[in-house]
């Protein structure tokens, strides 16, 4: 009986912990919550890299960098038709997040801009990530994309708007405010208007001040992606590489429950 007993306690724990891993999936990322408006995070980047809220940030170093220094986080793209970003560690389903950001190196046509509910199943390989991707570029266009399991879609393609503050060395302040599947987008503190294809499949197009085969909406609602981590991220085109640009001041707040900007945005 000893001998069974032996065998039968070890598997009954090894099928609970089973169990407690399926249902609780998200047990090593707990998900920050507050009341309506308050604050969930804040990073300044001030201090060395290694205090504070500085060591939650992914920093590497290589051709495709994330370094905080001087009172920033600095990412820097030394590849053509390159990208990276930088995640933060903890993990959010309903937010509003607000970063300052200013490319201080390189062309205008580069992209930099917030990612968010980034989930990258802990494996250390983006190519399996899936995320979210709110980017402006220093000569005046922004775009909204997808990544699901590392396949890319672009939801609102690149359209040019005067909000967006041009040239290097220009600061804008972005907003993403997401609560559930409905997702909205500021510069600026103005709220920029989505260009979404007509066909779930198809592609967005905007041309000459139109969204040709589609709909300008103010809220994107989508579903692909629950909830995730946040971070901040840059790219670069075929135009030039040596894209560096410092991103400051992020925010994160519980979606106030009317909708309007809550404590500190």
């Amino acid at each position: 009986m000893r001998r069974i007993l032996l065998l039968i306690v070890p598997a009954v724990l090894l099928l609970l912990l089973i169990l407690l891993n399926r249902t609780t999936a998200d047990w090593r990322h707990p998900i920050f919550e507050a009341a309506p408006g308050e604050p969930l995070y804040v990073a300044t980047f001030s201090g060395n890299p290694e205090e504070d809220f500085n060591r939650d940030w992914d920093q590497f170093g290589g051709r495709l960098s994330s370094v905080i220094a001087d009172g920033a986080l600095h990412i820097r793209l030394d590849d053509l038709e390159a990208g990276t970003f930088s995640s933060a560690a903890p993990t959010f389903r309903d937010f509003e997040i607000t970063v300052e950001a200013k490319a201080t190196e390189g062309p205008e046509d580069n992209g930099f801009g917030i990612v968010f509910r980034l989930q990258d199943h802990d494996n250390g390989s983006p190519a399996d990530d899936s995320y979210y991707l709110f980017l402006i570029s220093s000569d005046g266009y922004y775009q909204v994309s997808r990544v699901v399991r590392g396949v890319s879609a672009e939801i609102s393609t690149w359209i040019d708007s005067s909000v967006i503050h041009t040239g290097i060395g220009a600061e804008n302040t972005l907003r993403v405010r997401a609560q559930g599947p409905e997702f909205s987008f500021f510069i600026n503190g103005e709220q920029m208007p989505l260009c979404l294809s007509n066909n779930p499949e198809g592609v967005s197009t905007y041309y000459a001040g139109e969204c040709v085969d589609g709909s300008m909406v103010d809220t994107l609602r989508d579903d692909g992606i629950a909830y995730g981590r946040i971070g901040v991220g840059a790219r670069s085109f075929m135009s030039d590489s040596g894209v560096v640009v410092a991103f400051d001041n992020v925010v994160v707040l519980s979606p106030s429950a009317d909708g309007q900007p809550g404590q500190g945005t």
